[in-house]
């Protein structure tokens, strides 16, 4: 699926313009930036989860866990699209972000 993501995310990319692709095409972007992404932490949570912890099986909080982590570029992207002139700001909010859902993931 994240092959798939990467494969439309490239044809957009080079193929289009934000203003050709208007507002649906613009969130067909985030979109599939974030299921890259997803397929990424996902695969970097399973060999953490096998190698730190020693198990073969991931719980659904480390797949929830590798799910918001994939939404820490998302976000960024989504600052600076905001227009947030400092780059830095953009980091620490997406960060801030990422880290209180994580919060709220770890105490359910």
């Amino acid at each position: 699926m994240s092959l798939l993501a990467g494969v439309i995310l490239a044809a957009m990319l080079f193929f289009t313009s934000p203003a050709d692709v208007g507002p649906l095409g613009i969130f067909v972007f985030f979109l599939m930036t974030y299921v890259v992404v997803v397929g990424i932490t996902t695969k970097i949570t399973q060999l953490f989860v096998r190698f730190v912890y020693k198990k073969k099986e991931m719980t659904w909080k480390e797949y929830a866990d590798a799910g918001v982590l994939a939404f820490w570029p998302v976000m960024v992207l989504v600052f600076i699209s905001m227009g947030t002139t400092n780059m830095v700001l953009s980091l620490i909010g997406a960060t801030i972000t990422v880290a209180l859902i994580l919060f709220v993931i770890k105490k359910v």
